[in-house]
């Protein structure tokens, strides 16, 4: 046998020892456990079988919230706000170029804290026109389509925002924290609540109720794909949908 031929059967070995630990300590579901056998031994996945690992896109609202969740984070949005939100002429755009930045800079910075306080990654912009400060009722006052659009623009510019449907420039992405720091996040907490030791899903991941849960699915993976070449992790299929912990590296 060649060098190569017992590199590999040593490989299949323990990788076959893996999967029997990982029956006997009931460390995954028996679906998750059949992709992972079937990426090692090369074989076909069904997109059934795949789907159930796969990310749940969830676009969060305010709607979303309990009652209760609402009230608490509305109070904190609220004593966030700067006192110019109570005054008229701030919904009217300036005439001049050297005011319109300016505008534009107050503007966006309420909606950077908007997204964030309320755990929003999409902003949709016919909806969020609907949100106080952006239609202040006691004043009779609410942001056009058009200037909404140019308050989002400013965020795209700083590379905090980008818009996902350029045509239409309906709904945008709000990046009020990197994946940088999601990645941080997101293992923090594998580690703090024990998890790290687990495998999961992407599938998983988007059902554990935190702030990163309801990222998009390509800036989950992206955020994963991190914590891989951070060699911290690893997907454990070809589809990158199943990801674990390297446990010993990060104790």
């Amino acid at each position: 046998m060649s060098t190569l031929e017992k590199k590999k059967a040593k490989d299949e070995k323990s990788q076959d020892i893996n999967l029997k630990k990982l029956k006997k300590e009931k460390e995954v579901s028996e679906e998750k456990l059949k992709l992972i056998e079937a990426s090692i031994k090369g074989l076909e996945i069904t997109k059934e079988d795949l789907k159930a690992t796969m990310p749940v896109e969830r676009i969060v609202t305010k709607e979303d919230l309990s009652k209760d969740q609402r009230a608490v984070l509305e109070l904190e949005f609220e004593d966030s706000l700067p006192k110019w939100v109570k005054a008229p002429w701030m919904y009217i755009k300036p005439k001049k170029n050297v005011d319109v930045e300016s505008w534009l800079q107050s503007w966006s910075a309420i909606v950077l804290d908007y997204s964030r306080v309320f755990v929003i990654h999409i902003i949709n912009v016919n909806e969020l026109r609907t949100e106080y400060p952006f239609k202040n009722k006691k004043l009779s006052k609410r942001l056009t389509i058009e200037q909404v659009r140019e308050i989002i623009d400013q965020l795209v510019q700083q590379n905090i925002a980008k818009w996902l449907d350029e045509k239409t420039r309906t709904r945008a992405r709000i990046y009020w924290k990197n994946n940088e720091e999601w990645a941080d996040d997101l293992l923090g907490f594998m580690i703090d609540t024990g998890r790290v030791v687990e495998i999961h899903s992407l599938y998983d991941i988007t059902q554990l109720e935190e702030k990163w849960s309801s990222l998009p699915a390509d800036d989950l993976i992206i955020v994963c794909e991190m914590l891989v070449e951070r060699k911290v992790a690893r997907w454990l299929n070809k589809e990158k949908t199943i990801i674990q912990f390297e446990a010993d590296k990060v104790f």
